[in-house]
């Protein structure tokens, strides 16, 4: 049953039939965390799979800029396993574009792969898959959490956006407008894909007082969602009362209300703060089921039955039961066929913040060990253990993780996450032993990773300063360190329009050639750098 929304959802039923006709379109979804995004994007995937839509559905995670194409990838995967006529159609249009296989967990974008990914090549599979999917049924793409996307992802929605025309495709992207502060890389993004003409936007705003009413009247009945902690149907109707205090506590926040509702069906007088509300639904679990949901929280995203026993230390039998209870208190919502993640993420943030330092560096500590236990091509499993492992100050295990992220991100055509990455490993170097060894490179050579990643991503002026640094702390009796190097700042600056000063480099980088190099290297020149 949705409340309150059926104007907005009207709305992106409409994108979905223009979609449906050949007209594609996008739809920014944005309002305050808890006020019903995920319920009316929803209410919209079932109503268009009851249309015979194909729906992808991939959600951004809170690990900043880590983890490149997340999102796509979580569609993709899902899509692919959900055994259905629907999924064989992905498999199939994925089985035709390697590019975007690489990208599944099953896929062979794994450390050892030798080819790198271009980030054009893997935009225009998308489209691709998209158009072909389009041309069965209409397709339905949901993005969901973008406030956390990392930056390729941003680029992934900026490209779909401008060059989606006549595909049968409807983009629906959500995200948290409270978490769009003034510098957050998503806010710039969001304002410029407005001005397209095929791109719409829907806030989300508060319950006024007669919605929510109605969404605590549909909570005690057992017809919304999410329910109340006793269970659908098991709390009177609420009162004229405590309809105006939960709205007011609230302040038409419709996640806020349902806590609220739930708090006061059990009699406990909870704390105003809403994280204190938020832990004492979590209290009033078994000691067992407080455990997974800590071990969940630090997990972050998402987590599967076998790590939650794991690292939480509890037998097969244990780890059931308490999931049971987790669930049924909706703490944590099934997802797929073996994993779990958070009702909502502010939940996740409450319990993570109430962990003791101590408690919070030893989970860490586990989810990093597991995951060092991995297969090493496991998409994604470096950058997790690189963020594990620095959480439990395991210094020489980030730097190591942070250096193998750095080059599947490389791999994968995600250059922001890849220097991002190296920049990590580059931050370690000093508090750690033998980096050169790790790293199969010293500290300069190294660092024109990182170097080569700013370039491919367009961050030509930080590729310039940081390649005049190293420049300063080059040995000059290894000239070809030396010429590699303005080669490269060369190459820079001529991107950059700074023609006079790439000249001169680039003679100063062959006069220090041998004469025989010299002759074959021609006269100065640099190379393209934005998409190499």
């Amino acid at each position: 049953m949705l409340i309150g929304r059926a104007d907005e959802l009207r709305e992106l039923t409409a994108a979905l039939d223009r979609a449906a006709a050949g007209s594609a379109g996008v739809v920014l979804v944005s309002g305050d965390a808890g006020v019903g995004k995920s319920y009316l994007v929803g209410a919209l995937t079932r109503a268009a799979r009851e249309r015979g839509c194909a729906v992808l559905v991939g959600q951004c995670a809170e690990l900043g800029e880590s983890m490149p194409y997340l999102p796509l990838t979580d569609a993709l995967w899902t899509a692919a396993r959900a055994g259905s006529e629907e999924s064989a159609a992905v498999r199939a249009a994925l089985d035709a574009r390697p590019v975007l296989a690489r990208l599944l967990p099953d896929g062979e974008g794994g450390p050892d792969s030798a080819a790198e990914l271009g980030q054009q090549q893997l935009f225009g599979a998308a489209l691709g898959l998209l158009g072909v999917l389009g041309q069965e049924r209409p397709v339905l793409l949901v993005l969901e959490d973008l406030h956390w996307a990392d930056r390729s992802t941003r680029h992934l929605l900026t490209f779909l956006s401008r060059v989606l025309q006549r595909e049968r495709v409807c983009l629906i992207g959500t995200y948290r407008s409270d978490d769009l502060h003034r510098r957050h890389p998503l806010r710039s993004v969001v304002a410029e894909l407005l001005r397209l003409p095929n791109v719409a936007s829907v806030d989300l705003k508060p319950f006024g007082p007669g919605e929510t009413a109605e969404f605590l009247t549909a909570l005690a009945h057992g017809s919304g969602a999410p329910g109340p902690a006793g269970g659908p149907g098991s709390a009177p109707a609420p009162s004229a009362e405590v309809v105006e205090r939960v709205h007011q506590r609230s302040e038409g926040n419709p996640f806020y209300a349902g806590e609220l509702f739930a708090a006061t069906s059990t009699g406990e007088e909870l704390p105003s703060g809403l994280a204190d509300l938020l832990l004492a639904r979590v209290e009033r679990l078994s000691e067992d089921a407080q455990r997974v949901v800590r071990v969940a929280a630090v997990a972050g995203r998402r987590i599967d039955d076998e790590l939650v026993r794991q690292v939480s230390g509890l037998d097969e039998a244990a780890v059931g039961e308490a999931l049971r209870e987790v669930v049924s208190h909706q703490i944590l919502v099934p997802q797929g066929t073996a994993g779990y993640t958070f009702r909502h993420a502010l939940l996740r943030e409450a319990v993570d913040t109430d962990l003791l330092p101590g408690e919070r560096t030893r989970l860490h500590a586990d989810f990093a060990r597991r995951l060092a236990d991995m297969p090493p091509g496991r998409r994604g499993s470096a950058a997790e253990l690189a963020h594990h492992s620095l959480a439990a100050h395991d210094l020489p295990a980030a730097f190591a993780a942070s250096v193998r992220a750095g080059h599947e991100a490389d791999r994968l055509g995600a250059p922001a996450e890849a220097y991002e990455h190296y920049d990590q490993a580059l931050s370690l170097w000093d508090a750690v032993p033998d980096p050169e060894k790790t790293a199969g490179a010293d500290r300069i050579r190294f660092s024109l990773y990182a170097v080569r990643a700013y370039g491919r991503a367009g961050e030509l002026r930080r590729g310039v300063s940081r390649l005049r640094r190293l420049l300063e702390a080059v040995d000059p009796a290894d000239v070809r360190l030396g010429v590699t190097i303005r080669e490269h700042l060369a190459s820079y600056l001529g991107e950059a329009d700074e023609d006079e000063e790439a000249r001169e480099i680039a003679r100063t980088a062959v006069g220090m050639l041998p004469p025989t190099r010299r002759r074959a290297s021609g006269p100065p020149r640099w190379p393209r750098t934005r998409g190499a």
